[in-house]
């Protein structure tokens, strides 16, 4: 019986989850992939471009990257954009950096 009971909760608790939305109607599926990929592109950059990129943030919407903060060259800022695009489940990159020598 105790355990009919825990199999009962455990498929309870799963529909309950497995329904759950954000606002904006995206599952945990979907907010853990975005977060997966805002990780990833951090690191490739950090990995590629070291101290340079502090200031440069990542969110990321659906797969779509939106980079903002500052770089020092025009050629930094294509640099962050292609290491940022060649991230897999990167589906669009949205460039709002700013340079500043």
């Amino acid at each position: 019986m105790p355990r009919l009971i825990f199999v009962v909760l455990l498929l309870s608790f799963s529909l309950i989850f497995a329904s759950c939305t954000t606002p904006g109607g995206r599952d945990a599926g979907m907010v853990y992939d975005d977060t997966v990929i805002a990780t990833k592109v951090k690191g490739r950059l950090t990995e590629m471009m070291g101290a340079k990129v502090i200031g440069v943030d990542v969110d990321v919407y659906q797969g779509e990257v939106t980079l903002q903060g500052r770089v020092r060259s025009p050629n930094m800022e294509s640099r962050v954009i292609a290491v940022s695009a060649r991230v897999p489940g990167v589906r669009k990159v949205i460039n709002l950096l700013k340079i500043i020598p």
